[in-house]
């Protein structure tokens, strides 16, 4: 039996399911950083994310990161200085080369941007049972898995490998 129709009919539902909750989703997030206790912009949670998972880096690894333009970044972590999260800090080992890092001010906006999210996931999954969460964990993991393998540079195609858990490809 020919399972490329009915394969094509589940990935355009999936699509659309996953278009929504995107779109969903964004909202939500919105709503989320326009509270009193946080006041992000989407481009400000995301660039204070990544300058978190890096530590410290410098503005041009950020752009990379972030996938934003060097003049609109500036413009952003300008911001976010001003706002007391982010600060410039000299390179160790290159006193000439200026990197941003989160301020204690920052990680405590993250976290209570964390701690929200977390509260509106509970909320969002609360009528699934503990077995569907798992199963859906799962299943999240391998289509995060596909994302993942997409972001990839054509190049290093070859090269990607899958973890145990099948969730996280790593470029070797």
């Amino acid at each position: 039996m020919d399972e490329l129709p009915e394969r094509a009919e589940r990935v355009a539902a999936i699509d659309h399911v996953i278009r929504q909750i995107t779109w969903q989703g964004q909202k939500q997030s919105l709503q989320t950083l326009n509270r009193q206790d946080i006041t992000l912009t989407m481009p400000q949670m995301t660039t204070l994310y990544a300058i978190r998972a890096a530590n410290t880096c410098r503005m041009s690894e950020l752009a990379l990161l972030t996938k934003q333009s060097a003049g609109t970044l500036t413009g952003i972590v300008d911001r976010l200085i001003s706002d007391g999260l982010v600060c410039r800090v000299r390179d160790a080992d290159d006193r000439r080369v200026v990197q941003v890092a989160l301020t204690p001010t920052g990680e405590e906006r993250l976290a209570q941007v964390d701690l929200a999210r977390r509260k509106d996931m509970t909320r969002m999954l609360s009528h699934f049972s503990l077995y569907q969460l798992r199963y859906l964990e799962e299943l999240l993991r391998l289509l995060l898995a596909g994302i993942m393998e997409m972001d990839v540079r054509p190049e290093d195609q070859d090269q990607v490998v899958h973890s145990e858990s099948h969730a996280e490809p790593v470029v070797q």
